[in-house]
């Protein structure tokens, strides 16, 4: 028996209901809040931004997932991030708490509240408590792909994975599209199982997923406010860990992917894949060295196979680079082996670049461990988004 995909939602999961309202903090109705409701509380883990500068939600939802390390209740709302706010962004992100606690009839602490959107403005609690109100209206088992809708920024589509075993299930929901970078970037991520796991356990699968998928991504090299990847259990179907951790890579890798493809302004999601390394950290560095470099990201913008901006990108990563054993290819195409240009069909490259997906291969041939990154091409679409963006 193996992890297969399934076009199923997280309200799927047995004591799951949800619901994605508007609110009016977007414009034209838009879905702009969500809400996750478990019957009972559940084991849950959370990873944060690394950034430094962090929003009020992080801050409330990292003291809350502290004292129980449970959670009963997920509340986001988009459009707004509560970043950079006061002591009045975390009282109002303890209001959030409280009112869907109020709603539901639980304690506060075990809600978990995070919100999206543009830094530096107070949230519009009138709004978001009106809109709470309804959501704890309208909760339901059918509600899956408008959480998924209610939590999207400059997203051009709802990003939804769900893989089952047997009758184990791991389904998550994700947004993100600008300010991505590794070390998570803005990108809110939601997952649910319906997998026994014990709580120790539970950190370390979360953080070997996170490591091989969402810390692998890049679209424009800034990290967020309000990053953040949760994790629930609610414990019914038991699984060995080494099996559910296969499953979890499957689906946060399958997100990751969504997120790299939808980079603001892109045409082409980018793969690049360090082979034969002599180690892990340096396969994930060097891929990510690739992936965050604005000339290499332009070139593939443009469509042109400029293979040298691929090696110096490499190069400054302060790894020895043993030019005399890699061999670089451009999706089938070798272009660069053992210390030479090689001769290749230039236009048949370039023909290839013009693929919404592409690949690039790195073979370092010094040892045996791979590692994957993705990311999307830059384009002058990206600089028009953000140019803007508060306008």
């Amino acid at each position: 028996m193996v992890w297969k995909f399934d076009e199923i939602y997280m309200t799927n999961i047995n004591g799951v209901r949800s619901a994605g309202v508007s609110c009016g903090l977007k414009e034209d109705n838009k879905l702009d809040l969500a809400l996750i409701v478990l019957d009972k509380p559940v084991f849950a883990e959370a990873m944060f931004t690394k950034n430094t500068v962090k929003a009020a939600p992080i801050i409330v939802s990292k003291r809350h997932l502290e004292k129980y390390g449970m959670i009963q209740a997920i509340v986001i709302n988009s459009g707004q991030a509560n970043a950079c706010t006061g002591e009045k962004g975390i009282k109002d992100a303890e209001m959030m708490a409280e009112r869907v606690a109020k709603n539901l009839g639980i304690d506060k602490e075990l809600v978990f509240v995070a919100s999206t959107g543009k830094i530096g403005a107070y949230l519009e609690m009138d709004k978001i408590v009106s809109g709470i109100d309804m959501a704890c209206k309208v909760l339901s088992k059918n509600s899956g792909r408008k959480v998924a809708e209610a939590i999207m920024t400059t997203d051009t589509f709802p990003k939804i994975s769900s893989v089952k075993y047997g009758d184990v299930v791991i389904s998550g929901i994700a947004k993100g599209a600008g300010m991505i970078h590794p070390d998570m970037a803005t990108m809110l991520v939601f997952i649910g199982t319906n997998a026994k796991l014990e709580k120790d356990a539970m950190k370390k699968i979360l953080r070997r997923s996170v490591d091989r998928s969402f810390h692998q991504i890049s679209i424009d090299g800034c990290t967020s406010t309000n990053d953040t990847v949760l994790l629930f259990a609610t414990g019914e179907k038991e699984i060995k860990e080494n099996i559910f951790q296969k499953g979890l890579n499957l689906l946060t890798e399958d997100l990751a992917k969504m997120i790299a493809k939808d980079g603001e302004g892109a045409t082409k999601l980018i793969e690049i894949r360090i082979e034969k390394a002599e180690s892990l950290k340096k396969a994930r560095v060097l891929g990510r060295a690739v992936i965050t470099s604005n000339l290499v990201k332009a070139a593939f913008a443009g469509g042109d196979d400029n293979w040298g901006r691929i090696l110096a990108s490499i190069g400054q990563t302060g790894y020895i680079i043993d030019l005399n054993r890699i061999e670089l290819y451009i999706g089938k195409y070798l272009v660069f082996a053992k210390n030479e240009p090689l001769r290749y069909n230039s236009q048949e490259v370039k023909n290839y670049l013009k693929n919404r997906e592409v690949m690039v291969r790195i073979v370092l041939n010094e040892g045996r461990y791979n590692a994957t990154s993705w990311g999307s091409d830059l384009t002058e679409e990206y600089v028009k988004i953000n140019a803007y963006y508060r306008t």
